[in-house]
């Protein structure tokens, strides 16, 4: 789905194992020490491979929507519908989503999201989901751009749709380009998931993919996405187009690799500068 996988609907079984205070700081050492180290190899790749500093800023991803290392240089806003298949449950949801530079080096976003769920047996519901509220903060804007930042949900959706939740984390996220029309993304997080069972759950929130220039006012992008808290691992593959300097089209296909997943899910939006 096109908006930030913390303001989805939360399916979890309710069979994960708890993760005590100190578990949850192991966790965070892990994920400290494994983006340090990507961040390192990037970082002192030799340049010459490397030679052109165009990230794609204006190509937004679509499975870490707000995780994501460049600050916008104008507000933006993105509309859209998705749809998502699972295996006794159809999920829709329309949105929108903006995001604002408060300076050079600091952007916030956030969006509102009205879902519907369509069970098999059952009858549907519709409500508003919990709202995210993201902040990020870039440290570095030249060749590499890098980025750390942190969200909460505002628990005001609705717990017939499975929300209701007050979560929060910390992430980093990084573009590097890798050709002249080649750009790798990178987002690696710990997120605190109310379980409405126990105490927080610690998650990691893992996210890569590439961004491909096919054409002047075209581009592909090609996302993975990893949460640890259900098991869930999705691949995605979706286009930008650019219609004018303010206008993007976008749409991508969804294919989910876990039980935790949509089985497929598409998406349709337009990105427009304000």
């Amino acid at each position: 789905m096109l908006f930030d996988l913390d303001s989805k609907i939360n399916f979890r079984t309710y069979t994960f194992t708890h993760l005590n205070f100190f578990g949850s700081i192991g966790i965070m050492k892990i994920l400290y020490r494994t983006f340090y180290a990507l961040v390192t190899v990037l970082i002192f790749i030799p340049s010459t491979l490397y030679a052109q500093s165009n990230t794609f800023d204006r190509v937004p991803l679509y499975q870490s929507f707000f995780r994501d290392a460049p600050i916008s240089e104008v507000p933006y806003g993105n509309g859209f519908y998705s749809y998502s298949n699972y295996d006794f449950l159809d999920i829709t949801t329309a949105g929108v989503q903006a995001g604002y530079a408060v300076s050079p080096n600091i952007e916030i976003g956030s969006g509102v999201y009205y879902v519907t769920r369509m069970p098999d047996e059952v009858d549907s519901e519709s409500a508003i989901a919990d709202i995210p509220v993201y902040g990020r903060y870039n440290f570095m804007a030249e060749q590499t751009k890098l980025s750390g930042g942190a969200f909460v949900t505002v628990p005001i959706g609705s717990k017939d749709i499975g929300e209701g939740n007050l979560n929060f984390g910390l992430f980093g996220a990084l573009r590097h380009p890798l050709s002249e029309d080649v750009v790798l993304t990178g987002t690696l997080g710990i997120d605190f998931l109310d379980t409405a069972i126990e105490d927080y759950e610690a998650s990691m929130n893992l996210g890569t993919g590439l961004i491909y220039q096919a054409r002047e006012n075209l581009y592909l992008l090609n996302e993975l996405k990893i949460r640890s808290d259900l098991d869930y691992s999705a691949i995605s593959s979706g286009i930008n187009y650019e219609l004018a300097d303010f206008t993007q089209l976008r749409a991508h296909l969804l294919l989910g690799l876990d039980d935790t997943a949509p089985d497929f899910g598409f998406t349709g939006g337009l990105n427009f500068n304000l």
